[in-house]
């Protein structure tokens, strides 16, 4: 299954081309990893990140969520096309996010929080 790693802070910059196309923002997804590679609660996650375990989505599927937004020339405009909306999931997951950055869902519990920041769609 696939754990994602996610970015848990807002970075600025005082120009906004580089902030939008070079800056993480919070809910980043920053890696997409197998679950075999690290475990959240045996190996604890130090800030600025956030690990979530997604149970049952393979790392192949949730790779998608890696992509970069491009303009028509296919620079990058922002890191990360997807994010995750952290402040507007349920307080049961916020609570297990506060108090050991990790936390295990199921893609039911978490796909409402996926947004596409191009579109402003949810998965």
């Amino acid at each position: 299954m696939a754990l994602l790693l996610i970015y848990d802070r807002n970075n600025t910059h005082a120009d906004p081309v580089k902030e939008l196309a070079g800056c993480w923002k919070r809910g980043d997804i920053v890696e997409v990893m197998d679950d075999s590679v690290v475990d959240g609660v045996a190996n604890p996650i130090m800030p600025p990140f956030i690990l979530v375990h997604v149970q049952d989505v393979t790392r192949a599927q949730a790779l998608k969520y890696m992509d970069a937004q491009r303009d028509q020339s296919g620079a990058i405009m922002r890191r990360r096309l997807y994010r995750v909306l952290v402040d507007a999931t349920p307080q049961q997951i916020r609570n297990a996010i506060g108090a050991d950055r990790y936390v295990s869902v199921t893609w039911t519990q978490l796909r409402s929080y996926v947004q596409n920041k191009q579109t402003g769609q949810t998965e």
